[in-house]
C-alpha cells in the first residue's frame, strides 16, 4: 500500500498556498520577526516558500532558490529568532490543522520536515572547513 505524500495530506498546492499564506501573515506580525521582512518583496518570498514547502512535503514544485545558509546570511538571525519562526510554525499548523484536515501526526510530520532547516539559517552556526 501506498502512503499518501505530505504534499497530498495538506491539500496539494491548494494547501501549500494556504498554509505559507497564514504562516507569513503571522511572522510578518510578531514584533520579534517583522523588522527582518520590512524590506523584503513578500510575493517572492512566498512564491519560493511554496516551492520549498512543497518540496519539503513531496511535492511536484522544487525549490529554486539559493541555499538556505546563502539567503540568509549576515541578516543577524540568531537563534531566539529562529526558535520564534519555528514556535509561530507550529501556531499556524496548529491553528490551519481543522481547515485542512491534518491529524496530529500530519502537524508533527509537517513541522519536522520544515524545522529541520533551522540550523542552515542562523548566524551562531559556525561553518565548518
Amino acid at each position: 500500500m501506498e502512503t499518501e505524500s505530505l504534499f497530498t495530506r495538506v491539500g496539494g498546492e491548494a494547501g501549500i498556498e494556504k498554509l505559507v499564506d497564514a504562516f507569513y501573515g503571522r511572522v510578518t506580525s510578531d514584533a520579534l520577526l517583522a523588522p527582518f521582512f520590512e524590506k523584503v518583496p513578500m510575493e517572492h518570498l512566498t512564491k519560493m516558500q511554496k516551492e520549498f514547502f512543497s518540496e519539503a512535503l513531496g511535492g511536484p514544485l522544487f525549490y529554486t532558490g539559493r541555499s538556505m545558509r546563502q539567503v540568509h546570511a549576515g541578516r543577524g538571525i540568531r537563534k531566539e529568532h529562529l526558535q520564534r519562526f519555528t514556535e509561530i510554525l507550529l501556531e499556524t499548523l496548529e491553528a490551519e490543522r481543522d481547515d485542512l484536515d491534518l491529524t496530529p501526526k500530519d502537524v508533527n510530520d509537517i513541522y519536522s520536515r520544515i524545522a529541520i532547516e533551522a540550523d542552515r539559517i542562523t548566524d551562531d552556526v559556525a561553518e565548518s572547513g
